[in-house]
């Protein structure tokens, strides 16, 4: 028995160590080559649709003749490349395989996603090897359409989640405000963090979105908040259930907003105030100076960060984030360490 779970323990290794082989070298393919090609059709690699752990994205298949479309255009300038073609089928594809993993759209149109039209998605985490996505088209009243996904190796299976929403926030908008007006719902999908606290995925089943609601008479916001959805696993078709809609004022706060980034700043916080109590008045402010110092440039590093083409920069910024609070967490650390020798 023990050689039978090492031998299979050996082969996960192993597997996985290709998987991490076929990403890196993928990753490389396609910053020559930004597509991925299935029988006659190129499905176009969709900006900033890339799952966080670079294993999935979105792309879409150029309507009308492919053999006349400017392929060099696209390596050269994406936004151009966006607003010159128009958007025929939407594809979902496994870049650890290179490969298409299925279609979308038979519950929602086909738009561009292009000035005026925007597409979204956010991944959730893996769970048994499959895992839900949010996939939005945005343009400039709102939310066009809302889909569900429910992604596994071999396939994918869809659902359009837009009316449901829109219902539940619009029952709450109405128990708000005064009846009589007609709303528009937008659903910001495209900058939310890779695991969330107050929005995006707060695991793999529960997702946090932000909305905002405008009077369509008056083409002004009237409010705005977060829905939490329950997401749930058929055989068949995936679904969602609103559980709560809170009205209340949305803040753009990394650290407020993304998990990882709360606990790395409370630890942060932690260690800077036992610091602080330990040394001299003049060390003190000296110290405070310093992380005043260190928090500004902490900010505008990760600022600077950027993701290719492909990657969310909301959260490879996090990321930068994280790492730069981690490394100070480390200095602190130290610098306690120090005072307890003396």
């Amino acid at each position: 028995m023990k050689k039978s779970i090492s031998s299979r323990l050996l082969l996960v290794a192993s597997s996985f160590a290709l998987l991490l082989f076929e990403i890196s070298s993928i990753y490389g393919q396609h910053a020559q080559q930004p597509w991925i090609e299935s029988g006659p059709d190129k499905g176009v690699l969709a900006r900033h649709s890339k799952s966080p752990d670079g294993l999935y994205a979105l792309a879409w298949v150029v309507a009308g003749d492919q053999t006349a479309i400017d392929w060099e255009l696209l390596k050269n300038a994406q936004d151009s490349f966006y607003e010159k073609y128009d958007l025929r089928e939407l594809w979902i594809v496994d870049l650890a395989r290179n490969r298409k993993l299925c279609s979308l759209g038979a519950s929602i149109g086909y738009v561009r996603p292009g000035s005026h039209r925007t597409l979204s998605v956010a991944w959730g985490p893996l769970e048994g090897g499959r895992r839900f996505a949010i996939i939005g088209y945005e343009w400039k009243w709102g939310t066009e359409a809302l889909l569900l996904l429910d992604v596994g190796l071999d396939n994918c299976r869809e659902t359009q989640i837009g009316q449901i929403l829109d219902s539940a926030v619009g029952a709450a908008v109405k128990r708000s405000r005064a009846q009589g007006e007609a709303y528009d719902f937008k659903y910001n999908i495209s900058d939310l963090p890779e695991i969330g606290l107050k929005t995006g995925f707060g695991n793999s089943t529960t997702f946090k979105i932000p909305f905002t609601v405008k009077s369509r008479e008056r083409g002004k916001p009237v409010v705005e908040g977060i829905a939490t959805l329950k997401l749930t696993r058929r055989a068949d078709t995936p679904s969602v259930t609103v559980n709560k809609v809170s009205i209340e004022q949305l803040r753009e706060d990394p650290f407020a907003d993304d998990a990882r980034l709360a606990k790395a700043d409370r630890e942060l916080n932690a260690l800077y105030l036992h610091l602080l109590k330990r040394l001299k008045p003049a060390d003190q402010e000296a110290l405070k100076t310093g992380e005043r110092d260190w928090i500004q440039q902490r900010e505008t590093e990760a600022a600077s960060v950027k993701g290719d083409y492909y990657d969310n920069n909301r959260i490879v910024s996090d990321r930068a984030l994280q790492r730069l609070t981690e490394q100070r967490i480390a200095e602190l650390r130290k610098r306690i360490e120090s005072l307890r020798k003396q």
